[in-house]
């Protein structure tokens, strides 16, 4: 009705992007990045959330793309050609600072810790491509700083 294209994700075990399962059990909640969106009572209700917050043609355009996932070897090239640093951890499952697999092996989530606080970055297909959020988010220098802190404190723990 509203020219709307629901995002759907393969990713997400509510079957829409940007729309979570809230811990309790009770409702959704709706997320663009890190941003909130809202809440809602059912999983569709959260996707005509997000997609009235993307608008008609991204929501279209987004649903399209959504099963175009990013491999490792694209992950890492879009790093080097942003001059991003992926920051590898040796502590990490994923081999990845940030990234962890989510629960039911249906992509990754990815995340950092600032000022004591978790915050919620988004979620991925591959570990390298939530990586490479994860560098975007903390910059080129930053992330060249992470990554070499993170192989420094690999061969001393060596």
């Amino acid at each position: 009705a509203e020219g709307l294209t629901l995002v759907r994700s393969s990713r997400s075990s509510t079957g829409f992007e940007g729309v979570c399962a809230k811990s309790t059990g009770n409702g959704f909640t709706v997320r663009k990045s890190n941003q909130y969106l809202g809440y809602a009572a059912t999983a569709q209700e959260g996707a005509l959330l997000y997609a009235r917050h993307l608008g008609a043609e991204a929501s279209a355009a987004t649903d399209a793309a959504e099963d175009e996932f990013m491999t490792a070897a694209e992950a890492e090239q879009a790093a080097a050609a942003e001059g991003l640093t992926l920051v590898r951890s040796s502590r990490s499952r994923s081999g990845f600072e940030g990234v962890c697999a989510k629960s039911k092996g249906r992509g990754f989530k990815v995340k950092r810790r600032v000022d004591g606080r978790t915050q919620y970055i988004g979620c991925t297909a591959t570990a390298e491509e939530g990586a490479l959020l994860y560098a975007r988010k903390l910059g080129t220098e930053a992330s060249a700083a992470a990554a070499a802190a993170a192989a420094a404190e690999s061969m001393t723990a060596a």
